[in-house]
């Protein structure tokens, strides 16, 4: 006899509500619940109508995006980046006609470079739930990755590339743009920098930078951003309280920048007369809302998303091999936020 949802539902030990949501990927379910399911389906050799057609066209319609284990969900939804990003990458997909998984994660940075949990990304994919994955951010290097890269399946990722002729990737010049900041600062004569990101690879980039420089005079530290506002002012406090203030300040979430002029009025600091600011802008002209309108670095992500999925597909088709870099060019847009120090010691 033909075995139906219920038999699957009883053999898994859930409710039938929870193996359609599994089926159809249309909900939040445990890894774990997720396993029992699929364990059931196959024992039972259950195939609904749906999954039969895409079975025999051995494809699912379905692209997963995953973002690595940096934001909070509630964070992502306000994250810029990501939000252009994903349009970028679904414009392309509705023209393939494909929709769009966002693949969560579960396990922290720690216990998947440590190979105690694998990404979530890395079933998905391995199953053939999905037909192809974009990793929307500069990834984890673990070995769940290098397996995917070296069996060469359909996956994208963001940043610079790990291996050379192997793997697809789109790199918008991380360290090169970082590098720009801080000599557009330093050509105007700024010597003391502070940066703020998430970006903990940041300290290569600015050894790198000071090491070019060979100037003792010139002094560069970089803050981790905290997770929270309170902190966050926390240290703007201990950063421009200090005798040796910095002239120039990095500023690489927008979404804290206007906070940060803010506060800056508040202990009778301006911009840029007394401090300098550079911000990092992903959606064209964001930058401009603040007051006074930010000098920035406009890394273009709906960009990266439409190159992502072209290459993606581009592969899926069979029309690009598996080794392909799309450089995607950072500029420096210039408005009223720095202020020359050059010029304030000839007048």
């Amino acid at each position: 006899m033909k075995a139906s949802i219920y038999d699957v539902a009883n053999l898994a030990g859930v409710s039938i509500s929870t193996v359609s949501r599994v089926l159809n990927k249309s909900g939040y379910v445990s890894s774990k619940t997720e396993k029992k399911v699929y364990d059931a389906v196959d024992k039972l050799n259950y195939i609904p109508n749906v999954v039969a057609q895409n079975l025999a066209k051995n494809e699912t319609k379905l692209i997963g995006l995953y973002f690595p284990p940096l934001l909070e969900s509630k964070e992502i939804l306000s994250s810029t980046y990501i939000l252009e990003f994903i349009k970028g990458v679904n414009d392309v997909l509705i023209q393939w006609g494909y929709h769009l998984l966002l693949i969560n994660e579960m396990h922290d940075r720690e216990q998947i470079l440590s190979n105690t949990c694998r990404p979530q990304y890395y079933s998905f994919i391995k199953q053939n739930r999905i037909d192809g994955l974009i990793l929307g951010s500069a990834p984890i290097a673990c070995s769940s990755l290098l397996e995917l890269l070296n069996l060469k399946l359909p996956m994208v990722y963001i940043g610079e590339k790990l291996f050379h002729n192997n793997g697809l990737n789109v790199y918008a010049q991380f360290k090169q743009y970082n590098k720009d900041v801080l000599d557009y600062f330093y050509r105007r004569g700024h010597r003391h920098i502070v940066v703020i990101s998430l970006e903990e690879r940041l300290d290569s980039v600015i050894r790198e930078f000071k090491e070019e420089k060979h100037n003792e005079d010139l002094k560069i530290k970089h803050y981790l951003d905290p997770d929270n506002l309170e902190s966050y002012i926390e240290l703007l406090r201990e950063i421009f309280t200090s005798e040796d203030k910095p002239s120039a300040l990095v500023v690489h979430d927008l979404s804290k920048a206007q906070q940060t002029i803010n506060y800056l009025n508040n202990i009778q600091l301006s911009v840029p007369e007394d401090i300098s600011i550079i911000t990092i802008e992903h959606k064209h002209q964001d930058a401009e809302k603040c007051f006074p309108s930010l000098t920035s670095v406009y890394v273009p992500a709906y960009q990266m998303g439409v190159e992502a999925a072209n290459i993606l597909f581009e592969y899926i088709q069979g029309s690009q091999d598996y080794s392909k870099e799309i450089i995607v060019d950072s500029k420096i847009i210039e408005r009223k936020s720095v202020k020359s120090m050059t010029e304030l010691s000839n007048s």
